[in-house]
C-alpha cells in the first residue's frame, strides 16, 4: 500500500566509476556509464515509494571496494544491490545474459530471485544465467542480505545496444525497483 515503510533502507551500488569505466564494449558503451544511469533511476523510483536509499556513488568517481562496504555495513540498510554489466571479449558477441549473485542462501537468495526475475521479464531472449551463488567482495563482507547483479554484457550483441538504450535502462531500473519492492514485502 501507500503506507510509509520507514525501517526499509537500501544501499545501491552502481559499481566502478571515474579512472575505472568497468567493462568496455560494442560502440564504446561504458559499464560504469550503464550503472550509474540505472542506479539513480532505481533510487528515484524507490524513493517515491518511501524507501531510503543510500547511494556507494552518484557521479562519476571512483570508489573502493572497502568504502562501499563500510558505507553499507554502518548505514543499517536491510538491503545491499551491486549494480554491474558484463564483459567477455569483443569478439565472442554471442555471449549474452543476465545473472544475480548472492553470497549465501535465505534472504539473500530471496532477494537475487526477485531481482533476476523481474530483470529477465524486461529483456526476451537473452539468457536466463539464473540466480546464482557468488563471492565478490562487495557481498561476501556486507552484513545485510546482499547481490550483484550483471545485467547484460556490454560485449553481448543481444545485450550490447539494450544497455546502450536509455529507455531499455529506464526498464532495468523499474524491474530492479519491482524485485526489491516484492522482497521488501511492499
Amino acid at each position: 500500500g501507500s503506507e510509509m515503510c520507514i525501517r526499509d533502507r537500501v544501499v545501491i551500488d552502481p559499481g566502478h566509476g571515474g579512472p575505472d569505466p568497468g567493462a568496455v564494449g560494442i560502440g564504446g558503451l561504458r559499464e560504469t556509464d550503464v550503472v550509474l544511469d540505472v542506479g539513480l533511476q532505481l533510487a528515484q523510483l524507490l524513493q517515491n515509494r518511501g524507501v531510503q536509499v543510500l547511494l556507494t556513488r552518484t557521479s562519476e568517481v571512483d570508489v573502493d571496494l572497502p568504502p562501499r562496504v563500510s558505507l553499507a555495513n554502518r548505514s543499517g540498510a536491510n538491503l545491499f544491490v551491486s549494480l554491474h554489466a558484463n564483459a567477455l571479449s569483443m569478439d565472442r558477441p554471442d555471449v549474452n545474459g543476465i545473472e544475480t549473485f548472492y553470497y549465501q542462501g535465505g534472504r539473500a537468495y530471496e532477494l537475487a530471485l526477485s531481482i533476476q526475475q523481474q530483470l529477465m521479464a524486461v529483456s526476451p531472449g537473452t539468457p536466463d544465467r539464473g540466480a546464482r551463488p557468488g563471492r565478490f567482495f562487495v557481498i561476501r563482507r556486507t552484513v545485510m542480505p546482499s547481490v550483484l547483479t550483471e545485467m547484460g554484457f556490454v560485449t553481448g550483441e543481444i545485450d550490447a545496444p539494450r544497455l546502450a538504450d536509455a529507455r531499455y535502462r529506464q526498464q532495468l531500473a523499474a524491474a530492479l525497483a519491482a524485485g526489491i519492492l516484492s522482497y521488501l514485502g511492499q
